[in-house]
């Protein structure tokens, strides 16, 4: 698996101090611990599809999020739980969400195309097809398009309007709290649901 992007490491001393408290038996506690880490992961998953994802980053095509996302759920065995970018799994290169999720520097051999502010509507597989350089360039008549050394500029209106400018790299911040938000729902998956959980496991072992 490649590029797993968000993992959980657990202090077990305080498990045991709260199944000491619950009157619960200590060999249920991996089963419990388990389940509360896979209910996690899916509300986590859920909250960068339904908010993280779409309230940092101007996005029409939200099927992008949703396709990209993928969760390794843990086992009573193997206590991790991780979500994950499923489209790394097709390229050894940074990610989008990689790269929202960490920052990171992008460099080119030769010059990278960055897009307009108002083009920056992702899709499934990022810019749209038709806002692209070379669409753009299709797309446009020749009397109303520039290529200059800055950048890709079309005339609208009387003016030229950049639609993509040239560098040789560019900078994506971390802008988008995967993180945070992935630790404050599995803080508050496993405060909220482990007395109930562990008193259901009890019960029925």
């Amino acid at each position: 698996m490649i590029a797993i992007m968000f993992n959980i490491k657990m202090d077990m001393k305080e498990f045991d101090a709260m199944v000491a408290r619950q009157g619960g038996v200590l060999r249920q506690l991996p089963f419990v611990v388990s389940r509360l880490l896979n209910d996690g992961a899916t509300k986590a998953r859920q909250v960068f599809v339904t908010s993280t994802w779409p309230q940092h980053v101007r996005a029409r095509n939200t099927s992008f999020i949703t396709a990209s996302l993928r969760i390794e759920y843990s086992t009573k065995q193997n206590l991790r739980v991780a979500i994950y970018d499923a489209r790394a799994a097709k390229s050894a290169s940074m990610t989008i969400l990689k790269g929202h999720a960490k920052g990171a520097t992008k460099t080119a051999h030769g010059q990278l195309a960055m897009p307009a502010r108002d083009l920056r509507d992702y899709g499934s597989h990022g810019i749209t097809k038709s806002k692209r350089p070379h669409a753009i360039i299709a797309a446009t008549p020749k009397r109303a398009l520039r290529i200059t050394q800055r950048g890709i500029f079309v005339g609208e209106g009387g003016r030229l309007h950049m639609r993509y400018s040239f560098k040789s790299s560019a900078h994506q911040p971390a802008d988008v709290p995967f993180y945070d938000d992935f630790e404050y729902v599995m803080r508050n998956t496993i405060r909220t649901g482990f007395g109930d959980m562990m008193a259901q496991a009890t019960r029925s072992r």
